[in-house]
């Protein structure tokens, strides 16, 4: 279905080149116990970012944008970066399927572990609210989903390279690769869990539509199902566009769909430099 489709990659992907597919379902070299654990080496957004998204059908109707902000703060006393994702469908698709969510994350500023991950979904009369939180005792994921008008819902996932849709971008746009590297992450976007290999596969020049050519690294996502359940197969053909200079930026993402292909590119980019100080509140005991 197509609304189905525009929203596993808006709703999911708009955390940025995670959870887009290539031919989903083929096996990988790696498995899922045994990814690496990369070790951060860039962090182009160290200072804060503001980055904001339009996403075409065919590259011709607009269906939705999305805002991008990353903030550099300090929780109980340490750095961490708090990036939140504001996605909304166009007014033209809003007559037939209205999106508007939003999607964020709060990892460490040094070694990128995530602490916390929201998604607050509002899609037509469908709210579903997930809160995920890393407990540091028993080193595991608790993931509290409620959607209105069912029961809610508590998932647990191991903690071992377990990380959010926005932590994994995160971490991959930091670590040191080059054409013709494999990446792994184990992520979760909900209640389920996946396995996600990016391939650098080229090292290319591509053209915005500003008519702007930049030169970039082309990665081709490919996801499976760690769980029994999933949206691996959901999605066909993507390719995410990262640029090759020192701010290593999403700049453009294709999926296939049923019907043609949805594009995301990057339409506005500004660096930032404004820190807050906040504490991060905790669940009632």
């Amino acid at each position: 279905m197509y609304k189905s489709k525009v929203f596993a990659l808006l709703g999911l992907i708009l955390g940025l080149f995670t959870l887009s597919v290539a031919e989903a379902g083929q096996a990988m070299a790696v498995k899922a116990d045994a990814i690496p654990a990369y070790r951060p080496r860039y962090f182009p957004f160290e200072t804060g970012e503001k980055a904001v998204y339009h996403a075409t059908w065919n590259g011709m109707i607009s269906v939705a944008t999305a805002e991008v902000y990353t903030t550099p703060t300090v929780v109980d006393g340490r750095k961490v970066y708090q990036v939140r994702v504001e996605a909304k469908t166009s007014k033209v698709l809003d007559f037939i399927w209205r999106m508007r969510d939003t999607i964020s994350s709060t990892f460490d500023a040094k070694v990128l572990m995530p602490s916390r991950f929201t998604f607050s979904q509002r899609e037509n009369s469908r709210i579903i609210d997930t809160d995920a939180r890393f407990d540091h005792e028993a080193k595991r994921w608790a993931v509290n989903r409620q959607q209105v008008g069912k029961r809610p819902n508590i998932y647990h996932f191991d903690s071992s390279n377990t990380l959010d849709p926005i932590t994994a971008s995160y971490l991959a746009r930091s670590t040191d690769f080059k054409v013709g590297d494999k990446l792994y992450f184990k992520v979760f976007g909900g209640k389920y869990q996946y396995l996600l290999e990016l391939s650098v596969e080229a090292k290319e020049p591509v053209t915005m539509a500003s008519g702007k050519t930049i030169v970039a690294y082309r990665i081709v996502p490919q996801i499976e199902n760690i769980t029994k359940k999933g949206y691996a197969n959901r999605l066909n053909e993507a390719a995410i566009w990262i640029s090759a200079d020192e701010r290593r930026l999403p700049i453009k993402l294709s999926s296939k769909i049923v019907f043609g292909s949805v594009y995301l590119e990057l339409v506005e980019d500004k660096l930032g430099t404004q820190t807050t100080a906040s504490r991060e509140q905790r669940p009632a005991s």
